[in-house]
């Protein structure tokens, strides 16, 4: 990535005490800094939890700075992992996820919506996309850059069996190369797993990066230089945003079909007994926006904010890349949005609110 971040992991007893002095028993106090409630006293404290990826600090920066210009209440963030967020959101130590990752955690998804521990307020992004990708001219060619189709007729992971040869590997020519996830990603052995139930596993020798930055470098080399690649990835990315890129087809997503892919991923299946029947797409789960109950009673035209808002997965990828191709912060992005995307973020918002981020951007230095 282009910027250098300094990464803090707290443990649950850490971020206990963190949460607690900053928020009191109930994570209600108010802030010093905050503006006039309904009755005349301090609007409260609004807490996002950032657990460190890229889309959701931009989500996170574009609601704060809504939340706080637009309807003047307090925003703090607090770093913390995925499994701290869940603790912490039930216990109303944070008031808002901006990013719950259904598909990741769904048994506590359930568990917390169904006991009312957690509001769903909707989708924060329209998809989440994982597969396999080629550059979009290997398959329609690129007349700018001189670029014929490589594979004209390519839509899915069922043709690479005929194309081997086209994205051979260097060290192996006689077998094509799979660019796979990072190492130790649950990413990596699922297409392990698929690569034996499509029967390409001995026609594609996979090449594992150690890290997600070496996987970027690797895919946005190949494809400055207008070479065939066969890779994994997913969206939203500031990479998807950068590069043209064509997602292969897979057959549909059954519960079925994961039932078999987790078992080849426990080893309950050895690689070379997978099933055609355990080939099929990532389920794409909705990636929705939790929030704690309470945050519904102290702040309920924020939470009917929150529920409107929501950005494509096309543009979050737009995002993304103007952040990582200016080297600018989550801040400077969010500003970005708001100057090209006027109307869809009036679209969350009523009148007043827009009048009073209007002046809070033009203070910024945003044209509108």
């Amino acid at each position: 990535m282009a910027k250098q971040r300094v990464w803090r992991v707290l443990t649950a007893v850490a971020l206990a005490g963190v949460l607690l002095t900053a928020a009191g028993c109930g994570g209600t106090s108010s802030s010093p800094g905050g503006g006039d409630g309904p009755s005349g006293g301090q609007k409260q404290v609004i807490r996002l939890g950032d657990m460190q990826w890229e889309s959701l600090w931009i989500n996170n920066a574009i609601a704060g700075f809504i939340i706080e210009k637009g309807y003047g209440y307090p925003v703090e963030t607090v770093e913390v992992t995925t499994p701290i967020m869940q603790l912490s959101l039930v216990r109303g130590d944070l008031d808002v996820a901006m990013e719950v990752w259904t598909g990741n955690m769904v048994d506590w998804y359930h568990e917390v919506v169904e006991k009312g521990q957690m509001l769903d307020l909707g989708k924060v992004m329209d998809r989440t996309t994982q597969g396999w990708y080629v550059p979009a001219y290997v398959v329609h060619g690129d007349p700018e850059r001189g670029i014929e189709p490589m594979a004209p007729d390519l839509r899915s992971v069922e043709d690479l069996k005929r194309y081997a040869h086209l994205f051979a590997d260097p060290e192996e020519p006689s077998k094509g190369r799979f660019l796979n996830c990072i190492t130790g990603w649950d990413c990596a052995n699922v297409n392990r797993v698929k690569l034996h139930a499509y029967g390409l596993a001995d026609l594609y020798n996979v090449q594992e990066p150690g890290t997600s930055g070496a996987l970027d470098a690797a895919i946005a080399g190949a494809y400055q230089r207008g070479e065939p690649l066969l890779t994994y990835y997913w969206e939203p990315t500031w990479l998807m945003g950068a590069l043209d890129m064509v997602l292969l087809e897979e057959p549909p997503y059954t519960e079925e079909c994961w039932a078999l892919v987790r078992r080849g991923m426990a080893g309950e299946i050895p690689l070379e007994q997978t099933s055609p029947e355990a080939g099929c797409a990532w389920e794409d789960a909705p990636v929705i926006k939790g929030v704690h109950p309470s945050l519904k009673e102290r702040a309920p035209e924020v939470v009917a904010f929150l529920e409107r808002m929501m950005i494509p997965t096309d543009e979050l990828n737009k995002i993304s890349h103007y952040m990582e191709a200016n080297d600018v912060e989550a801040d400077a992005a969010a500003l970005w949005f708001f100057a090209n995307y006027q109307d869809l973020w009036r679209s969350w918002v009523p009148d007043d609110v827009a009048g009073r981020l209007e002046q809070a951007l033009s203070a910024a230095g945003v044209s509108l």
